[in-house]
């Protein structure tokens, strides 16, 4: 019996080392042949690939440039317009800046505006007025307020100001 196995291992060997050599013979076939062109194919789609990829780039690119255009001329006619609706109000604090005012005792030394009337444009705004006055006064017509019975929502559309500052300020004019 091992003797049988023996010369079937042996005829086994010779057939497949016959079958190498027809599959050399016949390179079109084999399995390395074939490796390498899929290898082959498979660069030219990582080049085309490549390609695609660089177009759509540069594409996004040229809109992310176009985009950030748009936004700066967008905000550029945001600013431009804001300055027209702001001028009838400037003219307006303007004529009540030049009467003395008891009310929020500000003159008019203390703020400076310049209005640039030929070209419809603010060219500057300087408030040297003490931030601390101006906030002290706010203070006192919340405390103000408060003292006469008012809510905090009443007291925000007195005032026109936000919830946050006058429940801040009752908290500390609480204690």
């Amino acid at each position: 019996m091992p003797i049988v196995l023996i010369i079937i291992g042996v005829v086994l060997i010779i057939y497949n080392y016959r079958a190498i050599k027809r599959e050399e013979n016949t390179s079109n076939f084999s399995f390395e042949n074939i490796l390498n062109n899929n290898k082959e194919d498979v660069n030219d789609y990582k080049i085309e690939l490549g390609i695609l990829r660089r177009d759509i780039a540069e594409s996004l690119t040229e809109l992310q440039e176009e985009i950030i255009e748009i936004k700066n001329e967008l905000n550029i006619l945001k600013n431009v317009k804001e300055v027209y609706d702001n001028r009838d109000e400037i003219e307006k604090n303007e004529n009540e800046y030049t009467e003395p005012n008891d009310d929020n005792n500000v003159e008019e030394s203390n703020i400076e505006i310049n209005l640039d009337i030929d070209k419809e444009v603010i060219s500057e705004i300087n408030f040297t007025e003490n931030k601390k006055n101006i906030d002290s006064l706010k203070t006192e017509s919340i405390k103000k307020l408060l003292l006469d019975g008012l809510t905090e929502e009443q007291i925000c559309s007195e005032l026109s100001i936000s919830k946050g500052e006058v429940l801040l300020v009752k908290g500390l004019f609480k204690k």
